[in-house]
C-alpha cells in the first residue's frame, strides 16, 4: 500500500460513505469499493460494516485505522525530518491561524519567509478555533498561532505576544470630547510614547449607554469581548454585530458607534485614519496568543524559522523559541 492509498481507507471511515468518501478522492465509487475488497481479502478480515446504515469499522478496521493513522505520522515526521537535513532547501509547511491573523500579522512575515527560503512551501490554513484544532491534531497542520485555547494533554504551546484590547471611539463622536482626557492616538501606541503609560485607563462602568459595534459568536475576538463586559460589570449597549473585526473598525473610525479593537489591528491593519483609543484597566482586555503543536510532534527547522522571522517583523512581544 502506497502513501495515498491510506488516505482512501482514512476518508472511507470519516465519511462513512463510498460515495462521499469517492467524491473526496476524485475516483468513482466502484473503484473504491473494489480497493477495499481486495485489501480486505489481502488481509483476511472485514475492515468495514457496510449491512446497515452508514459504513463504520469492524472491530478490526478500528486496529487497522489506528495503524495507519501512527503509520501516517510516522511519515509526516520523516519528511520534516528530512526537510532539516537538506537544510531548509526544499519542504512544505502547514500553517493554521484566523483569517483575521493571516490578513494583518503574517503578510510581511510570509514574504520575508519565501525570499529566505524559496524551496519551502507555505500553506496559511484559516478557520474557527475548534477546526484548526483537529487539523493539528490530525497532523494536518503543523503549527497554529492563535488565542490560547488548547488543552496541555494533547499539545504543546508556549506565549508569543499579550494581545492588548482598547476602546475605539471616533473623534467625531459627541462623547468623544467627555472622555478625552482618557484619550490616545495611533502614534503614541505605536511608538509607546510617554502619554501611552500616563494616560489612566477609561472606566467602561462610566459610560454604560456607549453605542457598541460587537462581533458575531463565529468570531475569534467574540470571547474575549464577552469577558471584557462582564468584568467591567457593565450591560453592553450593542447596536450592531459584523462577521470582521476590522469592518468593526471601519464602522468605529465612520462614527457609527464605539468598538473593542485589539492592537495587533491598530498596528499591523495599515489604516491611513484612526480613532482615539482609550485603555481598560482590565484582565480581560489582554490575551496571550501562542504558538502550538500537536504534543510529541517533531518541530521542524522551517518552523522555527518561520517564528524568528514572525517576531522580527512583527516587533512586539518576546517569547522563547521551541527547542
Amino acid at each position: 500500500m502506497n502513501f495515498q492509498h491510506f488516505e482512501y481507507i482514512l476518508i472511507l471511515a470519516e465519511e462513512k460513505s463510498f460515495s462521499k468518501a469517492a467524491d473526496r478522492l476524485f475516483m468513482t465509487q466502484s473503484a473504491l469499493s473494489q480497493y477495499v475488497r481486495k485489501l480486505e481479502k489481502q488481509l483476511n478480515i472485514t475492515l468495514f460494516d457496510r449491512k446497515n446504515g452508514p459504513v463504520t469499522p469492524t472491530p478490526e478496521g478500528e486496529l487497522y485505522l489506528e495503524a495507519l493513522k501512527k503509520t501516517k505520522q510516522n511519515m509526516l515526521d520523516f519528511t520534516k525530518q528530512l526537510s532539516d537535513l537538506t537544510e531548509l532547501r526544499l519542504g512544505h509547511l502547514s500553517i493554521g491561524t484566523s483569517s483575521f491573523r493571516a490578513a494583518n500579522l503574517f503578510p510581511t512575515v510570509i514574504k520575508e519567509f519565501q525570499t529566505r527560503f524559496p524551496g519551502i512551501q507555505l500553506d496559511i490554513v484559516t478557520g474557527n478555533i475548534k477546526w484548526i484544532k483537529e487539523k493539528l491534531f490530525s497532523g494536518e497542520i503543523d503549527f497554529v498561532i492563535e488565542n490560547n485555547h488548547f488543552e496541555k494533554e494533547f499539545f504543546h504551546y508556549e506565549n508569543l505576544y499579550t494581545e492588548t484590547h482598547y476602546l475605539a471611539l471616533s473623534k467625531k463622536h459627541p462623547l468623544s470630547e467627555t472622555i478625552k482626557d482618557f484619550a490616545l492616538d495611533y502614534n503614541e501606541i505605536r511608538d509607546e510614547q510617554e502619554r501611552l503609560f500616563l494616560t489612566p485607563a477609561l472606566p467602561l462602568s462610566t459610560c454604560p449607554d456607549l453605542p457598541l459595534i460587537g462581533v458575531k459568536p463565529e468570531n475569534s475576538f467574540y470571547q474575549c469581548h464577552k469577558y471584557i463586559y462582564t468584568e467591567s460589570g457593565i450591560q453592553p449597549n450593542i447596536v450592531t454585530t459584523v462577521d470582521q473585526i476590522e469592518t468593526a473598525f471601519r464602522w468605529c473610525e465612520a462614527g457609527i458607534a464605539a468598538a473593542l479593537i485589539p492592537d495587533s489591528l491598530i498596528l499591523h491593519g495599515n489604516f491611513t485614519n484612526h480613532p482615539s483609543y482609550y485603555k481598560l484597566n482590565l484582565l480581560a482586555a489582554s490575551q496571550e496568543i501562542v504558538f502550538a503543536v500537536r504534543k510529541g510532534c517533531h518541530i521542524s527547522a522551517a518552523t522555527k524559522k518561520f517564528l524568528e522571522i514572525l517576531r522580527t517583523l512583527i516587533g512586539f512581544g518576546t517569547w522563547d523559541q521551541p527547542m
